[in-house]
């Protein structure tokens, strides 16, 4: 709530000078003022279902085994429901579409009167730096006992986007309302890789069996493992801006039909790669609502 709040009040703040010094903008003076026109830049706050198709979550994508058992794929792997992706992939239907949100903000130049290209990105990039297992003490010491130290995976996270895209401009008898529509593409990354440190975990060995000692398991288990989404985006765009001010307008905007192509991934250390795809059609996706200034 507080991020929303200081996002919404960052874009009042920007806002607010162009909507009071802006006296005009409109090149020829038969023309509607409240219309865009070339050579603008255009900045929106972006309200509703997200541009970014992954969530930040991308533990799923690791493979689970050991040196002992284990298999390669997703959680429902293997199951009756193996062949729903949807909470893999962040794919929503038509009971989950938030007008209240906050996505990002979007960039549009007008390089014609009735045309624009627009382009919106984002990175989310995590470290976690990794903690060795420290064993505990109880047999050396006296009247005290040391509690082990559980190890951490080192761990780097990333998850970026990038969409751009094209629009056209109508007039209407309103100057206010200038409806648009439009083509967008858009790619998406989620990567996570991971690699173990000493964990201290023991396992049996053939040759060391008759000694009765064990020995560590990463030396049959290589500690790496890697997994990734990548998505690919196609659609058709269709809004109406309403110019609240010189400057300032209200838009609602959604993608009348939609096309994405995923790829997941997951790459253990030394095994070949795991790879799914999944392809999705639908209608009136990403509904948005955009406060936005023009210049």
């Amino acid at each position: 709530m507080i991020k929303r709040l200081c996002t919404i009040l960052l874009s009042a703040l920007l806002v607010a000078p162009t909507v009071w010094g802006q006296t005009g903008g409109c090149p020829d003076k038969g023309c509607a003022s409240f219309a865009p026109h070339k050579g603008q830049w255009e900045f929106s706050l972006m309200l509703g279902s997200s541009g970014s198709v992954y969530g930040d979550d991308q533990t799923a994508l690791l493979p689970m085994y050991n040196s002992n058992y284990g298999s390669i794929g997703l959680p429902n792997g293997g199951t009756a429901t193996s062949g729903n992706l949807s909470g893999y992939l962040n794919l929503t239907g038509f009971d989950n579409n938030s007008l209240v949100n906050i996505l990002g903000i979007q960039a549009k130049y007008f390089f014609h009167d009735s045309w624009a290209v627009n382009l919106s990105a984002g990175m989310n990039i995590g470290v976690t730096p990794k903690k060795d297992y420290i064993e505990a003490e109880y047999e050396d010491l006296d009247n005290l006992r040391i509690p082990d130290q559980k190890y951490v995976n080192a761990q780097v996270n990333n998850n970026w986007y990038i969409n751009a895209g094209v629009d056209r401009y109508f007039k209407t008898s309103n100057e206010r309302i200038h409806p648009y529509v439009g083509v967008t593409i858009g790619m998406q990354m989620a990567r996570i890789h991971t690699k173990q440190p000493y964990t201290g975990i023991m396992v049996d060995d053939e040759d060391l069996s008759d000694l009765g000692e064990q020995i560590e398991e990463a030396v049959y288990l290589a500690p790496g493992r890697v997994g990734q989404m990548i998505a690919l985006k196609g659609a058709a765009v269709a809004g109406i801006e309403y110019s609240l001010t010189r400057g300032m307008f209200l838009a609602v905007e959604c993608q009348p039909v939609s096309y994405r192509y995923d790829l997941i991934q997951m790459a253990p250390q030394g095994f070949d790669k795991y790879n799914l795809c999944h392809h999705n059609i639908k209608l009136i996706d990403m509904p948005i609502v955009k406060l936005g200034f023009r210049f």
